[in-house]
Protein backbone atom coordinates (compact mmCIF):
# COMPACT_ATOMS: atom_id res chain seq x y z
CA UNK A 1 0.00 0.00 0.00
CA UNK A 2 1.26 3.50 -0.84
CA UNK A 3 -0.03 5.37 2.25
CA UNK A 4 2.37 3.81 4.82
CA UNK A 5 5.28 4.75 2.56
CA UNK A 6 4.03 8.33 2.32
CA UNK A 7 3.66 8.50 6.10
CA UNK A 8 7.25 7.37 6.45
CA UNK A 9 8.61 10.19 4.30
CA UNK A 10 6.89 12.92 6.26
CA UNK A 11 3.30 13.44 5.14
CA UNK A 12 2.18 14.08 8.74
CA UNK A 13 -0.71 16.52 8.37
CA UNK A 14 -4.24 17.32 9.41
CA UNK A 15 -7.11 18.60 7.26
CA UNK A 16 -9.07 21.75 8.09
CA UNK A 17 -12.20 23.25 6.53
CA UNK A 18 -14.03 26.52 7.23
CA UNK A 19 -17.69 26.65 6.26
CA UNK A 20 -20.95 28.48 6.99
CA UNK A 21 -24.68 27.93 6.76
CA UNK A 22 -25.20 28.77 3.07
CA UNK A 23 -22.73 26.08 1.97
CA UNK A 24 -23.94 23.35 4.31
CA UNK A 25 -26.22 21.25 2.11
CA UNK A 26 -24.81 22.01 -1.33
CA UNK A 27 -21.06 21.82 -0.68
CA UNK A 28 -19.98 21.05 2.88
CA UNK A 29 -21.86 17.78 3.36
CA UNK A 30 -20.60 16.27 0.06
CA UNK A 31 -17.06 17.46 0.85
CA UNK A 32 -17.11 15.84 4.30
CA UNK A 33 -18.40 12.61 2.76
CA UNK A 34 -15.48 12.62 0.32
CA UNK A 35 -12.99 13.28 3.10
CA UNK A 36 -14.45 10.41 5.11
CA UNK A 37 -14.08 8.13 2.11
CA UNK A 38 -10.62 9.10 0.88
CA UNK A 39 -8.94 10.33 4.10
CA UNK A 40 -10.51 8.02 6.72
CA UNK A 41 -7.61 8.11 9.23
CA UNK A 42 -6.37 11.67 8.65
CA UNK A 43 -7.32 14.12 11.41
CA UNK A 44 -10.14 16.42 10.26
CA UNK A 45 -11.05 19.69 11.98
CA UNK A 46 -13.93 21.98 11.05
CA UNK A 47 -14.82 25.60 11.75
CA UNK A 48 -18.50 26.49 11.48
CA UNK A 49 -18.49 30.24 10.96
CA UNK A 50 -21.32 32.49 12.12
CA UNK A 51 -24.18 34.24 10.37
CA UNK A 52 -26.01 37.53 10.78
CA UNK A 53 -29.41 35.87 11.43
CA UNK A 54 -29.39 34.25 14.92
CA UNK A 55 -32.38 31.99 14.29
CA UNK A 56 -30.94 30.60 11.05
CA UNK A 57 -27.55 30.13 12.69
CA UNK A 58 -28.98 28.29 15.70
CA UNK A 59 -30.85 25.83 13.47
CA UNK A 60 -27.76 25.39 11.30
CA UNK A 61 -25.52 24.57 14.25
CA UNK A 62 -28.03 22.00 15.43
CA UNK A 63 -28.10 20.30 12.02
CA UNK A 64 -24.34 20.55 11.56
CA UNK A 65 -23.75 19.00 14.99
CA UNK A 66 -25.96 16.03 14.21
CA UNK A 67 -24.34 15.56 10.80
CA UNK A 68 -20.75 15.74 12.08
CA UNK A 69 -21.49 13.42 14.98
CA UNK A 70 -21.70 10.63 12.40
CA UNK A 71 -18.23 11.39 11.04
CA UNK A 72 -14.64 11.10 12.25
CA UNK A 73 -14.36 14.85 12.93
CA UNK A 74 -11.68 15.42 15.58
CA UNK A 75 -12.53 19.02 16.49
CA UNK A 76 -15.47 21.29 15.67
CA UNK A 77 -15.19 25.00 16.42
CA UNK A 78 -18.45 26.92 16.05
CA UNK A 79 -19.32 30.61 16.20
CA UNK A 80 -22.69 32.26 16.57
CA UNK A 81 -21.56 35.46 14.82
CA UNK A 82 -19.46 35.78 11.67
CA UNK A 83 -15.72 35.78 12.33
CA UNK A 84 -12.78 36.90 10.18
CA UNK A 85 -11.64 34.11 7.89
CA UNK A 86 -8.11 34.75 9.19
CA UNK A 87 -9.30 33.86 12.72
CA UNK A 88 -10.89 30.68 11.42
CA UNK A 89 -7.63 29.72 9.69
CA UNK A 90 -5.76 30.31 12.94
CA UNK A 91 -8.20 28.06 14.76
CA UNK A 92 -7.47 25.26 12.30
CA UNK A 93 -3.75 25.69 12.96
CA UNK A 94 -4.28 25.78 16.72
CA UNK A 95 -6.28 22.55 16.69
CA UNK A 96 -4.14 20.46 14.34
CA UNK A 97 -1.97 17.74 15.85
CA UNK A 98 -0.11 17.24 12.56
CA UNK A 99 3.09 19.04 11.59
CA UNK A 100 1.22 20.60 8.68
CA UNK A 101 -2.38 21.53 8.00
CA UNK A 102 -4.12 21.16 4.64
CA UNK A 103 -6.70 23.96 4.50
CA UNK A 104 -9.55 23.33 2.07
CA UNK A 105 -12.33 25.62 0.89
CA UNK A 106 -15.78 24.18 1.55
CA UNK A 107 -16.78 24.37 -2.14
CA UNK A 108 -14.34 21.75 -3.42
CA UNK A 109 -15.15 18.49 -5.16
CA UNK A 110 -12.72 15.70 -4.22
CA UNK A 111 -12.26 12.39 -5.99
CA UNK A 112 -10.06 9.34 -5.46
CA UNK A 113 -6.94 10.55 -7.29
CA UNK A 114 -6.45 13.65 -5.18
CA UNK A 115 -4.89 12.02 -2.13
CA UNK A 116 -2.11 10.05 -3.87
CA UNK A 117 -1.24 13.01 -6.13
CA UNK A 118 -1.17 15.34 -3.14
CA UNK A 119 0.83 13.15 -0.76
CA UNK A 120 3.42 12.20 -3.37
CA UNK A 121 4.22 15.88 -3.94
CA UNK A 122 3.59 17.76 -0.72
CA UNK A 123 6.12 16.30 1.67
CA UNK A 124 9.23 18.39 0.69
CA UNK A 125 7.45 21.73 1.19
CA UNK A 126 6.78 23.78 4.31
CA UNK A 127 4.08 25.79 2.55
CA UNK A 128 2.41 25.30 -0.78
CA UNK A 129 -0.77 25.80 -2.78
CA UNK A 130 -2.47 23.24 -4.99
CA UNK A 131 -3.49 23.99 -8.58
CA UNK A 132 -2.42 27.62 -8.17
CA UNK A 133 -5.08 28.55 -5.62
CA UNK A 134 -5.05 29.36 -1.92
CA UNK A 135 -8.43 27.60 -1.83
CA UNK A 136 -6.34 24.40 -1.53
CA UNK A 137 -3.23 25.17 0.48
CA UNK A 138 -1.12 23.85 3.29
CA UNK A 139 1.47 25.19 5.68
CA UNK A 140 3.59 23.83 8.45
CA UNK A 141 3.72 24.88 12.06
CA UNK A 142 7.35 25.83 11.47
CA UNK A 143 6.14 28.31 8.85
CA UNK A 144 3.75 29.83 11.37
CA UNK A 145 6.58 30.21 13.88
CA UNK A 146 8.65 32.10 11.31
CA UNK A 147 5.97 34.14 9.53
CA UNK A 148 3.34 34.52 12.24
CA UNK A 149 -0.39 33.99 12.40
CA UNK A 150 -2.96 34.98 9.83
CA UNK A 151 -3.85 38.61 10.48
CA UNK A 152 -7.19 38.67 12.31
CA UNK A 153 -7.48 42.42 11.78
CA UNK A 154 -8.88 41.59 8.34
CA UNK A 155 -12.53 41.80 9.42
CA UNK A 156 -14.24 39.41 7.02
CA UNK A 157 -13.14 37.46 3.91
CA UNK A 158 -10.57 38.37 1.28
CA UNK A 159 -6.90 39.40 1.01
CA UNK A 160 -5.82 37.54 4.16
CA UNK A 161 -4.15 34.92 1.96
CA UNK A 162 -2.43 37.56 -0.18
CA UNK A 163 -1.18 39.22 2.98
CA UNK A 164 0.23 35.91 4.19
CA UNK A 165 1.90 35.17 0.87
CA UNK A 166 3.67 38.53 0.89
CA UNK A 167 4.78 38.02 4.49
CA UNK A 168 6.25 34.63 3.60
CA UNK A 169 8.26 36.26 0.80
CA UNK A 170 9.53 39.02 3.09
CA UNK A 171 10.47 36.54 5.81
CA UNK A 172 12.50 34.59 3.26
CA UNK A 173 14.22 37.77 2.06
CA UNK A 174 12.66 37.45 -1.38
CA UNK A 175 12.85 40.61 -3.47
CA UNK A 176 10.53 39.65 -6.29
CA UNK A 177 7.63 37.26 -6.76
CA UNK A 178 5.50 36.49 -9.79
CA UNK A 179 2.50 35.09 -7.92
CA UNK A 180 1.23 35.15 -4.33
CA UNK A 181 2.74 31.85 -3.28
CA UNK A 182 6.16 30.24 -2.98
CA UNK A 183 5.37 26.79 -4.33
CA UNK A 184 2.59 25.12 -6.29
CA UNK A 185 1.78 21.50 -7.01
CA UNK A 186 -0.70 20.18 -9.55
CA UNK A 187 -3.15 17.48 -8.52
CA UNK A 188 -5.83 15.55 -10.33
CA UNK A 189 -8.98 14.59 -8.47
CA UNK A 190 -9.97 17.97 -7.07
CA UNK A 191 -12.16 20.75 -8.50
CA UNK A 192 -12.43 24.29 -7.16
CA UNK A 193 -16.06 25.27 -7.79
CA UNK A 194 -15.69 28.94 -6.65
CA UNK A 195 -19.30 29.14 -5.49
CA UNK A 196 -19.12 32.80 -4.46
CA UNK A 197 -20.79 34.45 -1.47
CA UNK A 198 -24.15 35.94 -2.45
CA UNK A 199 -25.35 35.94 1.17
CA UNK A 200 -22.28 35.93 3.44
CA UNK A 201 -22.55 36.05 7.20
CA UNK A 202 -20.75 39.40 7.28
CA UNK A 203 -22.77 41.20 4.59
CA UNK A 204 -24.37 43.62 7.07
CA UNK A 205 -20.91 44.86 8.02
CA UNK A 206 -19.28 45.26 4.61
CA UNK A 207 -20.01 45.71 0.94
CA UNK A 208 -19.43 42.70 -1.30
CA UNK A 209 -16.87 43.00 -4.10
CA UNK A 210 -15.65 40.63 -6.77
CA UNK A 211 -16.94 37.07 -6.52
CA UNK A 212 -17.96 37.45 -2.90
CA UNK A 213 -15.17 39.14 -0.98
CA UNK A 214 -15.46 41.93 1.56
CA UNK A 215 -14.71 45.54 0.68
CA UNK A 216 -13.60 46.00 4.29
CA UNK A 217 -10.81 43.45 3.81
CA UNK A 218 -9.64 45.15 0.64
CA UNK A 219 -9.61 48.49 2.48
CA UNK A 220 -7.58 47.03 5.35
CA UNK A 221 -5.04 45.51 2.96
CA UNK A 222 -4.49 48.95 1.43
CA UNK A 223 -3.99 50.44 4.90
CA UNK A 224 -1.51 47.76 5.92
CA UNK A 225 0.58 47.60 2.75
CA UNK A 226 2.35 50.55 1.17
CA UNK A 227 2.68 50.07 -2.59
CA UNK A 228 4.78 51.77 -5.24
CA UNK A 229 5.80 51.34 -8.87
CA UNK A 230 9.35 52.20 -7.82
CA UNK A 231 11.54 50.22 -5.38
CA UNK A 232 10.92 50.59 -1.64
CA UNK A 233 13.32 49.61 1.10
CA UNK A 234 12.44 46.26 2.74
CA UNK A 235 9.80 45.54 0.12
CA UNK A 236 8.93 42.69 -2.21
CA UNK A 237 7.93 43.27 -5.83
CA UNK A 238 4.77 41.46 -6.93
CA UNK A 239 4.00 41.72 -10.63
CA UNK A 240 5.73 45.08 -10.99
CA UNK A 241 4.35 46.62 -7.77
CA UNK A 242 6.51 46.96 -4.65
CA UNK A 243 4.86 46.09 -1.34
CA UNK A 244 5.99 46.75 2.21
CA UNK A 245 4.18 46.80 5.54
CA UNK A 246 3.48 50.27 6.85
CA UNK A 247 4.81 51.28 10.28
CA UNK A 248 2.56 50.14 13.15
CA UNK A 249 0.94 47.46 10.98
CA UNK A 250 3.21 44.53 11.80
CA UNK A 251 1.08 41.46 12.47
CA UNK A 252 0.50 40.87 16.21
CA UNK A 253 1.24 37.56 17.87
CA UNK A 254 -2.38 36.60 18.36
CA UNK A 255 -1.60 33.33 20.18
CA UNK A 256 1.31 31.91 22.14
CA UNK A 257 3.79 29.76 20.26
CA UNK A 258 3.43 27.06 22.92
CA UNK A 259 -0.02 26.27 21.51
CA UNK A 260 1.62 24.93 18.36
CA UNK A 261 3.08 22.14 20.50
CA UNK A 262 -0.05 21.72 22.64
CA UNK A 263 -2.96 21.75 20.17
CA UNK A 264 -6.33 22.93 21.44
CA UNK A 265 -9.10 20.38 21.72
CA UNK A 266 -12.73 21.10 20.82
CA UNK A 267 -14.25 17.65 20.41
CA UNK A 268 -17.81 17.20 19.25
CA UNK A 269 -19.66 15.49 22.07
CA UNK A 270 -23.21 14.76 23.15
CA UNK A 271 -23.61 18.13 24.86
CA UNK A 272 -22.87 21.05 22.58
CA UNK A 273 -20.43 22.25 20.01
CA UNK A 274 -17.87 24.34 21.84
CA UNK A 275 -18.47 28.06 21.25
CA UNK A 276 -15.12 29.84 21.70
CA UNK A 277 -15.05 33.16 23.50
CA UNK A 278 -15.10 36.19 21.23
Amino acid sequence: MIYPFLKAIGSDYSIGVVTYVKRFESYFKPLVASLEKYFPKVEKNYVLNGFYDPAIQAEYLKKAKEFLRGTSAANVIAYSESQPLARCFNQLILHTTGKKVLILNDDLLIRRLFRPFFELQMWPFETCVVNNTWSISFLSKDTVRKVGWFDERFPAIGNEDGDYGLRIAIQKGQKEMQVLHQHNIYCFGITNVVAGNTDPGWKKDSAIVGSGYAQSNKDYFEKKWETSKTPLENSVCLQGVYHRIRPDFETPQFYGWDLLDKPLQSPLNDANIRIPRE
